[in-house]
């Protein structure tokens, strides 16, 4: 949606998984942690309710403020879940962030193996590989047909951290807050500070591609030093990431041409008049070249079969 002074970023799905994953599971410790804390404060609060101690119940009312924001009837539920998955018969989809094998190998020694893998373009799944790199996806088979557990019941894949990986409709900030310092600035006390950045944007950052100054955003890398590599190949990765987005590669990482369209730098698709000549021309000719060859080959073979003519009747 930026037209100005923006960035764009590419980084690879292994290494975007185990940032953001790691950020969801700390995100998600802290709720179930504020949860437990708010509910049975209310708890308490519930049980001393009759105890006519004015002061008690302010203090009880302040401590709850912090947790407003709790649904004990449905956070209570929801990290019970969480925490009794396996009891349950699931088994949470981000164990498989890397290729691991599942089930056992049949009679024919033939294994498999699960991984994450892109699909659609628009979501992240775990699926069955057929090599230990998770590289060649058998489309066919369905991971869950070979998750077992050290008793051989079979289990089920959690996906609901997983989902986090591609929610568009709950965008993450990259900055820390700091309900200390905002408290500080209502007050009036406290000098203003420069935003703290979230180690998991710190951490994709520092691993990604970066197109930034063709977009106008001049307050990137350029300014900080040990990036100078990046930006003298900052025109290659911003030509990527826009054959990227025209839809050049497909999900596996192979090239993706619609028809005879020819994918530009700026990341529209078309064939230009020049392309059209060109191709037209080399079309025919390669055709003429090939009629005269023919030709001439034709001529050839005719001409050796007359000396070997002439030869034969001399001889006789």
């Amino acid at each position: 949606s930026c037209n100005e002074n923006f960035g764009e970023y590419i980084v690879s799905m292994e290494e975007y998984l185990e940032a953001y994953v790691g950020y969801a599971q700390e995100q998600q410790e802290e709720w179930c942690n504020g949860c437990d804390e708010a509910c049975e404060a209310d708890e308490n609060e519930n049980q001393d309710e009759d105890e006519d101690d004015g002061g008690r119940k302010l203090d009880d009312a302040q401590a709850n403020a912090n947790y407003a924001n709790y649904d004990c009837d449905t956070c209570v539920d929801t990290c019970y879940k969480i925490e009794n998955m396996e009891d349950a018969g699931y088994v949470d989809a981000t164990e498989y962030l890397e290729c691991a094998e599942v089930g056992e190998a049949g009679d024919d020694g033939v294994a498999f193996f699960a991984g994450p893998y892109c699909s659609g373009g628009e979501k992240i799944k775990i699926g069955v590989f057929s090599d230990e790199n998770c590289m060649f996806l058998d489309s066919e088979k369905d991971v869950e047909d070979y998750l077992v557990d050290g008793d051989g019941v079979t289990m089920k894949l959690s996906h609901a951290l997983l989902k986090k990986t591609y929610d568009s409709s709950s965008p993450v900030s990259c900055l820390v807050v700091d309900e200390d310092a905002d408290n500080d600035n209502d007050n009036g006390d406290g000098d203003e500070e420069e935003p703290e950045v979230t180690e998991m944007c710190e951490q994709l950052y520092e691993a990604s591609a970066k197109c930034e100054k063709t977009n106008g955003f001049d307050d990137g890398y350029a300014n900080y030093d040990g990036y100078e590599n990046q930006l003298v190949q900052e025109n290659v990765v911003c030509n990527f990431i826009s054959a990227l987005k025209s839809g050049t590669y497909d999900e596996d990482g192979s090239i993706h041409l619609s028809g005879s369209s020819a994918v530009r730098s700026s990341g529209e698709s078309g064939t230009t008049g020049g392309q059209k000549f060109a191709l037209t021309f080399f079309i025919i000719g390669t055709v003429g070249l090939a009629v005269y060859a023919a030709m001439l080959y034709t001529q050839l073979t005719k001409g050796a079969k007359a000396d070997l003519s002439d030869q034969g009747g001399a001889m006789a």
